[in-house]
């Protein structure tokens, strides 16, 4: 993708209103430009400050009830039912279709809508296999990679040397996820890589580890310090919760 058009689809990007294989390509660029970078870093900030700092009006209560009072009063209109067995087979044959109308809105409404984060980290997991941007710092020394990222970026994400427990630490990189400036750190699981992803969270509470799985790719995102972490491999769900368990040891 060239740069006058990533550039012209930054906010759409911004805005996850772009498809998977568009954001996947503009990924892609925005991981290389610095000059997009920065400008999706922008928009994202221009978005938290009118958030926070624009003053937000409410209407009172005693207006709707005002309005209302105003509107003129109709009759409710005389709904008439079918009555389905002057039909014979053939309104039964309507009801059931309507019946399995509901039923689908109902499952329709009940399915939880697929989560943003994990879409993104999934494409960044894959795009950091696909060239050479897995490390950029490529060491199995903790002392190394976490002032690495911490020199680069407003934090300081745990960095553990797990080779003991079979989880042996490989390098880092910054990335982007979820619109925030990220740590990748780099763990291998035997021939698996395992991405750890840090960056500062909006809500600085801590929480417990939500598990998650897409296209074969298993992810893992928790709370602490402060920082959101999210562990995102192809390796066993079992294994990568054996990982952040590691992790959230300390």
């Amino acid at each position: 993708m060239n740069h006058d058009r990533a550039k012209a689809l930054l906010p759409a990007y911004a805005d996850r209103q772009t498809g998977p294989i568009r954001r996947f390509l503009l990924g892609l660029h925005i991981a290389r430009c610095t000059s997009c970078l920065a400008e999706l870093e922008a928009i994202h900030a221009m978005r938290t400050a009118i958030r926070t700092n624009l003053p937000i009006h409410r209407a009172p209560p005693s207006l709707a009830m005002r309005i209302g009072s105003a509107l003129p009063r109709e009759a409710p209109p005389v709904v008439r039912r079918p009555s389905f067995a002057r039909f014979g087979w053939a309104g039964s044959a309507m009801a059931g279709g309507l019946a399995g109308v509901v039923l689908t809105l109902a499952v329709t409404r009940l399915t939880p809508r697929p989560d943003p984060l994990v879409a993104d980290v999934i494409a960044d997991h894959v795009r950091s296999m696909m060239g050479e941007h897995l490390m950029d710092v490529p060491t199995s020394d903790q002392h190394t990679v976490k002032p690495w990222l911490s020199a680069r970026l407003d934090l300081s994400p745990v960095v553990k040397d797990l080779a003991p427990e079979g989880y042996p630490l490989v390098g880092g990189r910054l990335d982007y996820v979820d619109g925030h400036r990220a740590a990748a750190i780099v763990y291998r699981r035997d021939k698996h890589v395992i991405n750890l992803f840090a960056f500062v969270s909006d809500d600085r509470s801590d929480a417990a580890p939500v598990r998650d799985s897409r296209d074969g790719f298993n992810v893992i995102r928790w709370r602490m310090g402060g920082l959101t972490y999210v562990a995102v491999s192809d390796v066993e769900a079992a294994q990568l919760m054996a990982f952040v368990r590691l992790v959230e040891s300390g």
